[in-house]
C-alpha cells in the first residue's frame, strides 16, 4: 500500500508540473510539430537536461540504480526498428490529437474537448499491443549476435559518463538558446524553461519516492493486460503504473485550481481521428518501449541510444504528418 501511495504522489507532482508548464495544451503540441511554436521543445529540453543531472546524482550516490532504456527490436529491418516505427507512430498520433500519453491525462483533468476520445483510443492501443506484441516479434539481432551491444552514448563513444552528461547539458542549453532567440514562443504565464525545470523536480520526486524514472505509456499497456487477464482468467500486472497515471490526473486538477490555465476547446479533430490518433500513439509508444516522458525526459537523461532514436523518430513522424496534413 505504501508503494502505491508513493506512486500516486509521484504522479500527482508530475501532473502538477506538466499543467504549470503549459505543455498539455493541444495548440502547444500541434504548433510544435508544425514548427510554428517552440514552447514544448524548450520545456522538453529543460526537463531532460535537469533529469540527466538527477540520474547521474542518484547513480553516483548509490541511492538508486537507474538503468538505460533497452533497445526495441522486432527483427524487422534494423537494431532499432521498433524504436523507429514506434516513434513515427507516436509523432503521427501527437499531430492528429494535440496530445501525448502523459498530457492527455492532464487534458482529461482540465476538461479539454476530445480528451476522453483520445484517452479511449490510448486504452484501445494498449489492449491491442498486449494482444499483438508476441506475433509482431521475429528473431532479433541480439539473439543472433553474441557480441555485447552498446546501449548508451558513453558506451558507444568511449567517453566517461560525466563527460557525456556535460556535453548533453551544453547541447540542451544551446538548443534552448537557439529556440528562444530564433523561433517564436507561445505566450504562457510561466516561462517554458521554468516549466521544464518543474518537470525536472517531478523527476527528482519520482526517483526519491519510487526509485525509478518517469514514464506514462506503460499504464495503458497495464490496463490492456488487466482486460486480457480478466477475459482469460489469469493474474494481471501490478497497479503501480495505473496508480501513477491516476495521480497525474489528480495532480493536474489540483494545480489548475491555483494557477492560470489557458482556455482551449481542444484541437479541431473528429471523433475517428481522436481515437485513431490515441491508438497509434500508445501502440507506437509500447512498441518503442516508452513515450515522450519515458524516452524523452527519462531515457535521454540516461543517455540511452534507443531513446535518442525514438525521440528523433517521434519528431520526424509528427513534423512530417503536420506538413502532409
Amino acid at each position: 500500500m505504501g508503494s502505491l501511495l508513493l506512486s500516486a504522489a509521484s504522479g500527482a507532482i508530475f501532473g502538477s508540473a506538466i499543467t504549470a508548464s503549459g505543455v498539455y495544451l493541444p495548440s502547444v503540441i500541434v504548433s510544435q510539430m508544425g514548427l510554428t511554436n517552440f514552447h514544448m521543445l524548450k520545456s522538453f529540453l529543460a526537463a531532460s537536461a535537469c533529469s540527466a543531472l538527477i540520474v547521474i546524482g542518484a547513480n553516483r550516490s548509490g541511492f538508486a540504480k537507474l538503468q538505460h532504456r533497452s533497445d526495441s527490436s522486432y527483427g524487422w529491418f534494423a537494431r532499432y526498428d521498433a524504436n523507429i516505427v514506434g516513434g513515427l507512430l507516436q509523432g503521427l498520433g501527437m499531430t492528429l490529437t494535440g496530445a501525448c500519453p502523459g498530457t492527455v491525462l492532464a487534458q482529461l483533468a482540465l476538461g479539454i474537448n476530445n480528451a476522453w476520445n483520445i484517452a479511449a483510443g490510448c486504452i484501445l492501443g494498449g489492449i491491442a499491443f498486449i494482444k499483438l506484441e508476441k506475433q509482431m516479434k521475429r528473431s532479433t539481432a541480439s539473439s543472433r549476435n553474441p557480441v555485447p551491444l552498446k546501449h548508451t552514448v558513453q558506451d558507444k563513444t568511449g567517453l566517461s559518463t560525466t563527460s557525456t552528461v556535460l556535453i548533453y547539458e551544453v547541447l540542451c542549453l544551446l538548443m534552448i538558446t537557439a529556440a528562444t532567440y530564433l523561433a517564436p514562443t507561445r505566450q504562457h504565464w510561466l516561462n517554458p524553461i521554468a516549466g521544464g525545470l518543474l518537470i525536472g523536480i517531478a523527476q527528482a520526486t519520482s526517483v526519491l519516492f519510487t526509485r525509478k524514472t518517469l514514464g506514462v505509456s506503460s499504464a495503458y499497456a497495464d490496463i490492456g493486460a488487466y482486460i486480457w487477464s480478466f477475459l482469460n482468467g489469469t493474474a494481471g500486472p501490478g497497479l503501480s503504473n495505473i496508480i501513477f497515471a491516476s495521480g497525474v490526473v489528480t495532480g493536474s486538477k489540483i494545480m489548475s485550481q491555483y494557477i492560470p490555465t489557458a482556455s482551449e476547446s481542444g484541437s479541431p479533430v473528429s471523433l475517428p481521428a481522436a481515437i485513431v490518433g490515441g491508438f497509434v500513439m500508445v501502440f507506437g509508444a509500447r512498441m518503442a518501449g516508452g513515450c515522450t516522458s519515458g524516452h524523452g525526459i527519462s531515457g535521454m537523461a540516461t543517455m540511452s541510444l534507443s531513446s535518442f532514436v525514438t525521440v528523433a523518430s517521434m519528431f520526424a513522424g509528427g513534423i512530417g504528418a503536420s506538413f502532409l496534413l
